[in-house]
């Protein structure tokens, strides 16, 4: 039996030992991606360590050797890969595929690193400056469109190269850029001969410059281009100024001369010479304007009066000049005023502008041209007039809600050349008619109440969809705790006493411990789930014109919002955190699609009037076509007014007052 034992004993121990050599043979066995992710550190190759150093804990997941050295693999990988992103922005920063690319490498380096605060800071910048470039793109896009519309195809052009630096071929991009290089020389080439038509070849040289850096090889603009440059010299002025004094040409002599007086190597004895020419062109404008006032011609009269007074000022000194004066402005005034009884305005105006170029303080004309601009600056601002929106049955105050927000956009967002009527003005007038806000549907009757109170455009519309819906998901789970524990007596103690009823303060000492703990667990219950809410928003809407009845443009914004929560409760004993619900209320998501549709179909309605002014210059060309000349100039004066209005200056003022000047010239 002892014997038994004793081999008993030896057998365990050598088992035992058994295991230790195994256990020590494994731990100095190093894992062989271990190694060839340590070789590849040494070579600062840390994205070929990444994948060895997951291989070798995805062989032994419990080895924390393997898991510390892949998190610095990663670390130092996102340090390198952050070092070229830095290099590599400043070259890229204003170009946004290039930015996306980038920002798809900082994702990959989040990954790898998700505390870097480097890392962090630097996908913030570049998102941030995508962002930027997105709504940058956006904008030049919309004024680029704008450019062509006008015609100011220099503009266009910059734009267009402009979006094709931040995106190339974006959209329809390179079309856009051709037709605007093609207009663009075509206009510059233009503007080049005329200036050299007024031998102001400085700026056509300048001018045809432009055009050959459009398009070098556009007809002969090279050729001319370079006639120009070499006309730009005291001699050709001189030259060509004696000539034009020989043909008795004097008014060409005069503007060649008065070129070459402005080099600074021009003989000095040329001033008092200009100043003969001057005096004799004066005397032959004021003699030429006598005549044509006797003969009704005004507007000829009136330039040949502002000559005579641009080239001998002192002229208006001359009793014959004043009595002339004094018989073309009386003239002027009184067809004036015959014109604004006919509310011809513009009409007027150009005859007061013709009084005020040469005798600024006739009586009373101050003041009238104040009026005469006042009233073409209230016709050429539409009304526009908001009624209340329908609204569903379920919500009574949709279209009221719809109204208003609408109205506070477009008083926001409406350029000068647009009034918005107040809505608390709109219900007056038509409580005056005995009309509700929302009762007003019959086109014939609001084209009556336009044409009364100057209203050019009505915004009606429906409310058909203006609702909220709220869920909630709950669920409840149980989760085992640990409430309490006690000792109690130990079975294995009691078992060991039974063998050992009697025994010694040695054998206590290797005997079971009298109490083990007893672990007391609870099924604690908790509350868990997940909220929506769902707001879903339709508006159709129609714009009608009070002069015709019909409609202008008439569409529908619809939209759904969703937001979402999940929540728990707390256990903390069971280590659960607290996850509360955080959602908006059901009436603030529906405020939020409300305002981001209603802003939607304000952008919609202002771009049906962002360009008056070219409007007007197209009603003034048809009115042209037709011979309708005194309403022709009214459209022109209307677009000159409305640039005006809105600070901006395009060619269509220019182009506008150019055949403004053509169409009056015979009266």
């Amino acid at each position: 039996m002892l014997e038994d034992i004793m081999k008993s004993k030896k057998l365990s121990k050598v088992f035992a030992i058994g295991i230790i050599i195994t256990f020590l043979a494994a731990c100095g066995a190093v894992n062989e991606s271990y190694k060839q992710g340590q070789e590849f550190v040494k070579d600062n190759r840390w994205e070929e360590a990444i994948a060895y150093f997951e291989k070798a804990v995805n062989e032994e997941p419990g080895n924390q050797e393997y898991k510390d050295a892949l998190t610095r693999a990663k670390q130092d990988a996102a340090k390198a890969r952050l070092a070229k992103v830095r290099q590599s922005l400043g070259a890229g920063e204003q170009n946004l595929p290039a930015l996306e690319k980038i920002a798809k490498d900082i994702d990959v380096m989040a990954a790898m690193d998700p505390e870097n605060s480097d890392i962090k800071a630097v996908r913030n910048n570049v998102n941030g400056k995508i962002n930027d470039l997105k709504s940058s793109l956006k904008n030049l896009y919309q004024q680029a469109e704008i450019d062509m519309q006008k015609e100011e195809w220099t503009a266009a052009i910059a734009k267009l190269n402009q979006i094709n630096k931040i995106f190339p071929n974006y959209e329809d991009t390179g079309s856009r850029l051709v037709k605007s290089r093609q207009e663009g020389v075509k206009t510059l080439y233009q503007q080049a001969n005329n200036l050299g038509r007024q031998e102001d070849w400085k700026m056509a040289a300048d001018v045809f410059k432009m055009a050959m850096d459009i398009n070098p090889n556009y007809l002969d603009v090279s050729r001319r281009y370079e006639d120009a440059r070499l006309k730009d010299n005291l001699n050709y002025y001189m030259s060509e100024g004696a000539k034009a004094e020989a043909a008795k040409n004097w008014e060409r002599a005069v503007i060649l001369y008065e070129k070459a007086h402005d080099y600074p190597s021009v003989d000095p004895a040329l001033g008092a010479k200009l100043e003969k020419l001057r005096a004799k062109l004066g005397q032959i404008y004021l003699d030429d304007s006598v005549k044509l006032v006797k003969q009704g011609k005004l507007y000829a009269a009136m330039k040949k009066m502002e000559m005579a007074r641009k080239f001998m000022p002192s002229m208006q000194n001359d009793p014959l000049y004043k009595e002339n004066l004094t018989v073309a402005c009386d003239a002027l005034m009184k067809r004036a005023e015959k014109l604004i009884e006919k509310e011809l305005w513009g009409n007027a105006l150009i005859w007061m502008q013709k009084v005020e170029a040469v005798n600024p303080n006739y009586p009373e004309l101050f003041q009238k041209m104040i009026e005469v601009k006042d009233a073409i600056n209230k016709r050429i601002r539409k009304s526009i007039a908001v009624f209340d929106f329908s609204s569903p049955s379920s919500e009574k105050d949709a279209g009221k809600i719809a109204a208003n927000k609408l109205i506070a956009y477009l008083h926001k967002n409406a350029s000068a050349d647009l009034r918005i009527i107040e809505r608390e003005n709109l219900q007056s007038i038509l409580k005056e008619m005995q009309l509700s806000q929302t009762g007003l549907v019959d086109i014939k009757t609001a084209q009556s109440v336009g044409k009364m109170r100057g209203i050019d455009t009505f915004i009606m519309g429906d409310v058909l969809h203006f609702s909220t819906k709220y869920t909630d998901a709950p669920s409840l789970n149980q989760v085992k705790v640990l409430v309490d524990e006690e000792d109690v007596r130990n079975p294995e103690f009691s078992d060991w006493l039974m063998i050992n009823p009697k025994p010694s303060a040695e054998d206590l000492k290797n005997a079971p411990p009298r109490t083990v703990k007893k672990r007391n667990y609870q099924l604690i219950s908790y509350k868990q789930g997940a909220a929506r809410i769902n707001a879903l928003l339709e508006i159709s809407f129609k714009l009608v014109d009070t002069q015709t009845g019909e409609n202008i443009f008439a569409s529908t914004v619809a939209g759904k919002l969703i937001k979402e929560d999940k929540y728990q409760d707390g256990v903390p004993i069971a280590g659960i955190a607290q996850d509360p619900l955080e959602l908006p209320t059901e009436a603030e998501v529906l405020d939020e699609i409300t305002n981001s549709k209603v802003s939607e179909m304000g952008s919609g309605i202002l771009k049906h009037f962002q360009s008056l002014e070219v409007e007007y210059y197209n009603q003034a060309q048809s009115q042209q076509k037709r011979r309708n000349l005194d309403l022709a100039v009214e459209k022109y004066t209307d677009a000159v007014f409305d640039e005006k209005l809105k600070g901006i200056a395009t060619p269509i003022t220019q182009r506008s007052l150019e055949t403004i000047d053509k169409l009056v010239a015979d009266k």
